[in-house]
C-alpha cells in the first residue's frame, strides 16, 4: 500500500497547510497508479484514476463506481502509519454523484465519507442518499442535515479534529454557488481514538434495492499539529475483565492492571504504568451485575509521554452466577426408534434430563426374546435385525424395571409420513401450486409424542422485495403415524413467503399440552378432519370477517401483493383441535409505511417470532416486525385462555436499536438472570423488553448492522455462558464477528467489506472449542478462513463451504455439516477429516429437496426421537410423504435429549424463522471432554413436567 508523503516529493500539487501545522500526506491523484490509486483498494466495483470532465474538474481525480449491485461496496485507504496529532487538518473535494432508487423515503440507497480511527470506529462521516440532503455525524451522534441537496455538484470539505477535547469544527461548500454551511460537532473520549488509520467511500445499498452509483474524489490533504514521538496515540483495548456478584468486595479486589500496551507516535509500542483507577459512570457494587467502567491515569514517564493525555479503560462485567432454576419443559416418552441399517436394524431411544443422573440401564427385546442386557448407552444395533421385528426396550432404574416401550422396525432408514398434499389454486397473478417447506414440532395432545406441522408454501411466494399476489400459506398438523388433525389456512390477507406466517408452537399456558401462535388477519381459518381426511367444508373457525379474505393485500404498482391496511392480529390455537383460543389485535400494524423504513413494504414486511421463557418458567409467545430499520416487537402470554401483552419494544419510540436485526433471531438466557433474552442479531433484548445491549460499536461492542445468520452457545469449554458468532451486510462494519452474548464484547472480528451473507460456528475437530467461518474475504485477515475460539486458521475456507447447518449424527462429540450443495440437488451429510483436511460426503438423502432456494435447508433438524442424536425431516421430491432421517451409527455416549436443553428446545421453535438457523446447545459438547460427558458432568437444566406428578 502506497504512503505519498508530498513534503519529500516535488509535485504540481500543494499541499493546503493550516499556519502551526506540518504537512502529513496528500494527494490530487495527478500521478497515481490507475490501479490503486493513492493506496486505496475494493472489491466488485470501479476503482480509478479518471481524467474525465466532471462538473468543471478535468484534472484527474479518484472514481470510484459500482452498478447494479446486490451489496454495497467499499473504497479503503489504509494509512501507515496511522495520522495522529494534537490537532489533525482535513481537507478534500467530493463529488456525490448520482444513486439510484426506487422510493421516496430519504434514508434509501446512499453514500459516504468516511474518517475511522485505530479502533474501527467512525470519527466523522458525511452522508448523502437518494433522496435525502447532505448531512454530517461525529462518532455515534446522530446525523446533522446539511443545507446541500444536490448531487451534481462539487463539494469543498474542511474538517478540523481536536484530539484533546474531541471536537470537531469545519465547513462545507458548495462550489456551484458558493455557499457554505458549518460543521460543529463532538465526541466522547471514549468514541474516537484521537488518530485517524482510514478514509473510506462507502455505497449503502438497502435491501431490495441494488445499488448503482458513481462518485469522485480529489485534492485531499492531511496536516496535523505535531505531538513528541514518545507520546502515546493509542492505548490498546483490554479485555474485559469478568468476576462473579459477591467476589470482589472492593475495587481493590479487582486486580485491576498496573500496566497497558500502547502505541506511540513513533510507531512503536510499550507498555505504560497506570498511576491510578477510577470508576466512571456508576460506583462499584459487588452484588450488582451488569458492566461496570474504570479509567486509568497513565503519568509520563522516562520511556513514555502523554501529550494527549489519553487513558486507559477497563471494563468489569460483575456476573450473576449460574441459576439453579426450574423451567416448564415437556414430559417426552422414550421415543423408541428402529429403523434399516445395512443388513441389520439400528434401535435408538431417548433419556429425560431429569433421570440422566441416575443409575440407568436398558434391556432390547427382539419379538419378545432378549438381544441385548444391561446398555449402558441408548442405542443398539442389531445386525441380524429385519424389517417388521417388534422391538421393546426395558428401561431400569437402580436395578428395577421403571419403564417399557417398543417400536417396529422401518423396512428403511427413514420414517415416512404420509401427507396429504393441497390443491392449487388461481390468485389473479397466474396459477399456484403447494410444496412442503419448513416443520415444527410441538406434544399437541399431551402423551409424550411429538406431532409435526408441515408448511405448505404456493409456488408464487415471494421475497418481501417483491410485488405480486401470493397464494396463501398453509399450515397441516400430523400424527406421526400420519394421522392428520387439522389445517390452517392463513388466508389472502397474509402474504406467502419466507420472511412471513412465522409459526411458534410451545406450551405456553402450562396443561402438558402444546399451542399454536401466529400472526393472523381476517378469513384465516381452521379446518379439521373428517373420515382421516383433511376436510375444507368442516370448518373450527374464522379469524375476523370471512367475506373480507384479500381486501386488505394491495393490487398496485410497488406495494402490490402487501398488507397495507386493516386489522392484523395474532392468535393462539390450541395445538389438539386447532381451536381458536383468542385473537388480538398486534401491537404494531404496519400504519406508516415509511416509518419501517421504505414506501414499497420491503421493510415493514419483515417478521421474526420465537417462545421466550420471559417469567423464567414458562414460554411467553414474541413477535418481531421490521430489522433493516424500524425494529418492533411485542411479548403475549397465554392466560386462562386469554392473549395478554406482557410488553412491547419498538426502536422508534427508544430512539435506538435500530437496524441492527436479523432475518433470524436466537432465544437464551445469557445474563444468567434465569430469564431469557431475546438475541434480535446485533440487538439483544432483556426479558422485560428493554435494551440489554446493542452493537454500537462502544465498549467493544463491535459495530453492527442488518444480518442473515446467527449462531449462539457455549462455544469455549472453558469459559462459562455463551458466545454469538454472525456475519453482517454492511460493508462498512465488519464482516463476521464473535461477541460475548451477555455484553456484546467482541472477541474476534474481520473486515471483508462486502455483504458477508453466511457464517457458521460448528465443533469439527478435536481440539478443544468450536470452529468458526463465513463468506468474509480472502485470506485469513479478512474472514477468510476456518478459525478456532482462539483466531487461529485450521484450514481456508474453502476446504469447507457448507455455511448451512450443523449436526449431531455419528457417534462421536462433533458437528456434522448437512447442506445442499449443488450439483446434488438433494440434502447431504458431510464430515470434515482432521487427518485429510478435507470435507467428506457421508450420507446422502436421495429422493428428497431440500427447501428455500439456495438456503438448502431441511424443512427441521431436530432431537425428536430416539437418543441425543438429531433427526433430519425432508419432504420427498413429489411432496406426498415427509420422511425422518435418523442416525444408524452407534455412539458410546449417553446424553438426555436435547431438546430438554433450553437453549436447544426454543432453538428448535425459531429455527423456522426467515432465513433457516440449526438448533443450538447451551452447554459445551466436544471430543475433548469426552471422558466428562461418559461420567455424566455435563450441565443438566431441572425442569417441570406440567399436568404430571
Amino acid at each position: 500500500m502506497k504512503r505519498r508523503l508530498l513534503l519529500a516529493a516535488a509535485s504540481v500539487f500543494a499541499l493546503s497547510v493550516v499556519p502551526a501545522f506540518s504537512a502529513e500526506m496528500g494527494t490530487d491523484f495527478s500521478d497515481e497508479k490507475s490501479d490503486a490509486p493513492w493506496g486505496f483498494s475494493t472489491s466488485g466495483a470501479v476503482l480509478r484514476v479518471s481524467k474525465s470532465a466532471v462538473a468543471g474538474n478535468a484534472t484527474p481525480k479518484l472514481e470510484f463506481g459500482m452498478e447494479n449491485q446486490k451489496g454495497g461496496r467499499v473504497a479503503t485507504k489504509k494509512f501507515s502509519p496511522a495520522v495522529t496529532g494534537k490537532t489533525i487538518s482535513v481537507s478534500f473535494d467530493w463529488f456525490p454523484g448520482k444513486i439510484n432508487d426506487k422510493g421516496s423515503n430519504p434514508d434509501e440507497n446512499g453514500g459516504q465519507v468516511t474518517f475511522i480511527d485505530s479502533d474501527g470506529k467512525t470519527a466523522f462521516a458525511l452522508d448523502f442518499t437518494h433522496n435525502g440532503s447532505l448531512s454530517y455525524r461525529a462518532g455515534n451522534g446522530k446525523p446533522v442535515a446539511l443545507p446541500f441537496a444536490r448531487d451534481d455538484v462539487w463539494y469543498s470539505v474542511s474538517l478540523l479534529f481536536d484530539v484533546r477535547s474531541g471536537k470537531i469544527s469545519g465547513t462545507v461548500k458548495d462550489s456551484s454557488s458558493g455557499n457554505s454551511a458549518d460543521i460543529a460537532a463532538e465526541v466522547s473520549g471514549g468514541e474516537f481514538s484521537g488518530v485517524i488509520a482510514k478514509m473510506t467511500l462507502t455505497g449503502i445499498r438497502t435491501s431490495g434495492n441494488n445499488i448503482t452509483w458513481t462518485t469522485f474524489l480529489d485534492n485531499v490533504n492531511f496536516a496535523v499539529e505535531a505531538i513528541s514521538k514518545n507520546s502515546i496515540t493509542t492505548v490498546a483495548p483490554l479485555p474485559y475483565a469478568r468476576v462473579y456478584t459477591g467476589t470482589a468486595k472492593d475495587v481493590k479486589g479487582l486486580n485491576l492492571p498496573k500496566k497497558v500496551p500502547v502505541t506511540l507516535a513513533n510507531g512503536l509500542g510499550a507498555d505504560a504504568t497506570v498511576s491510578s483507577w477510577k470508576s466512571v459512570g456508576k460506583e462499584w457494587d459487588c452484588e450488582k451485575e451488569g458492566v461496570y467502567t474504570f479509567e486509568g491515569t497513565i503519568p509520563a514517564s522516562g520511556i513514555v509521554d502523554n501529550d494527549l493525555n489519553k487513558k486507559a479503560v477497563q471494563y468489569v462485567y460483575n456476573r450473576l452466577p449460574v441459576p439453579e432454576t426450574e423451567r416448564q419443559a415437556e414430559w417426552l416418552d422414550r421415543g423408541v426408534i428402529a429403523v434399516k441399517a445395512g443388513k441389520g436394524i439400528f434401535v435408538s431411544w431417548r433419556i429425560r434430563a431429569d433421570e440422566f443422573k441416575e443409575k440407568l440401564s436398558f434391556n432390547v427385546l427382539k419379538n419378545g426374546t432378549v438381544v441385548a442386557k444391561k446398555l449402558s448407552v441408548a442405542n443398539y444395533l442389531d445386525k441380524k435385525g429385519k424389517p417388521g421385528d417388534v422391538y421393546t426396550v426395558e428401561t431400569y432404574k437402580d436395578g428395577a424395571l421403571s419403564d417399557t416401550a417398543e417400536a417396529k422396525a422401518s423396512a428403511d432408514s427413514y420414517l415416512s409420513i404420509k401427507v396429504q398434499k393441497p390443491e392449487g389454486g388461481e390468485n389473479g397473478d397466474g396459477p399456484y401450486t403447494y410444496s412442503m417447506n419448513d416443520a415444527t414440532v410441538g406434544d399437541l395432545d399431551g402423551d409424550g409424542s411429538y406431532e409435526i406441522i408441515v408448511k405448505w408454501y404456493p409456488s408464487d411466494a415471494i421475497d418481501s422485495s417483491k410485488a405480486t399476489l401470493t397464494g396463501p400459506t398453509l399450515f397441516d398438523a400430523y400424527k406421526l403415524d400420519g394421522t392428520p388433525l387439522w389445517r390452517i389456512d392463513m388466508g389472502l390477507n397474509l402474504t406467502s413467503g419466507a420472511h412471513y406466517n412465522q409459526i411458534v408452537v410451545a406450551d405456553f399456558d402450562g396443561d402438558g399440552k402444546s399451542e399454536v401462535f401466529l400472526k393472523t388477519a381476517d378469513a384465516t381459518t381452521v379446518y379439521g378432519v373428517t373420515d382421516g381426511k383433511i376436510d375444507t367444508s368442516n370448518v373450527i373457525g374464522v379469524i375476523g370477517n370471512a367475506s373480507d379474505n384479500g381486501k386488505w393485500i394491495s393490487r398496485e404498482g410497488k406495494s402490490r401483493g402487501h398488507v397495507t391496511g386493516g386489522p392484523e392480529y395474532v392468535t393462539f390455537f390450541e395445538g389438539m383441535t386447532g381451536k381458536i383460543l383468542d385473537t388480538v389485535e398486534y401491537e404494531f400494524p404496519v400504519g406508516n409505511v415509511s416509518s419501517w423504513g421504505d414506501t414499497w413494504y420491503n421493510r415493514s414486511d419483515r417478521w421474526n417470532a420465537c417462545a421466550a421463557y420471559l417469567d423464567g418458567t414458562k414460554p411467553s409467545a414474541v413477535l418481531g416486525r421490521g430489522y433493516y430499520a424500524r425494529t418492533a416487537y411485542a411479548a403475549y402470554d397465554l392466560v386462562d385462555g386469554k392473549a395478554r401483552l406482557r410488553w412491547s419494544f419498538d426502536s422508534a419510540k427508544e430512539g435506538r436499536g435500530g437496524a441492527l436485526g436479523n432475518h433470524n433471531l436466537a432465544v437464551a438466557d445469557v445474563d444468567n438472570d434465569g430469564k431469557d433474552e431475546i438475541v434480535a442479531g446485533d440487538l439483544t433484548l432483556d426479558d422485560d423488553g428493554t435494551i440489554l445491549y446493542a452493537m454500537d460499536g462502544e465498549m467493544l461492542r463491535e459495530k453492527g448492522s442488518h444480518a442473515d445468520a446467527i449462531h449462539i452457545g457455549q462455544f469455549d469449554p472453558e469459559v462459562e455462558g455463551l458466545y454469538v458468532w454472525q456475519p453482517r451486510e454492511e460493508p462498512a462494519v465488519a464482516s463476521l464477528v464473535l461477541h460475548d452474548a451477555a455484553t456484546g464484547e467482541a472477541k474476534l472480528v474481520y473486515y471483508a467489506a462486502k455483504d458477508a451473507g453466511r457464517a457458521m460456528a460448528a465443533n469439527i475437530t478435536k481440539e478443544p472449542g468450536y470452529n468458526f467461518w463465513g463468506a468474509g474475504g480472502s485470506g485469513a485477515e479478512k474472514g477468510g478462513s476456518v478459525y478456532n475460539i482462539y483466531g487461529e486458521t485450521l484450514v481456508d475456507r474453502s476446504v469447507v463451504p457448507s455455511m448451512n447447518f450443523k449436526i449431531y449424527w455419528d457417534g462421536d462429540l462433533l458437528h456434522e455439516l448437512l447442506d445442499d450443495l449443488a450439483p446434488l440437488d438433494c440434502i447431504n451429510l458431510y464430515k470434515f477429516d482432521e487427518l485429510s483436511r478435507t470435507l467428506k460426503e457421508t450420507v446422502r438423502f436421495t429422493g428428497t429437496h431440500s427447501n428455500n432456494s439456495t438456503k438448502a435447508n431441511p424443512s427441521l433438524q431436530a432431537d425428536i426421537l430416539g437418543d441425543w442424536r438429531e433427526e433430519v425431516v425432508v419432504p420427498s421430491d413429489d411432496d406426498t410423504e415427509l420422511r425422518i432421517y435418523t442416525t444408524t451409527e452407534p455412539t458410546k455416549y449417553l446424553i438426555y435429549t436435547l431438546m430438554h436443553d433450553p437453549v436447544y428446545r426454543l432453538s428448535v421453535a425459531w429455527q423456522n424463522n426467515g432465513y433457516n438457523q440449526p438448533p443450538c446447545l447451551s452447554f459445551y459438547l466436544g471430543e475433548d471432554i469426552s471422558k466428562t460427558v461418559r461420567s455424566k458432568k455435563i450441565p443438566v437444566p431441572s425442569v417441570i413436567y406440567p399436568g404430571r406428578k
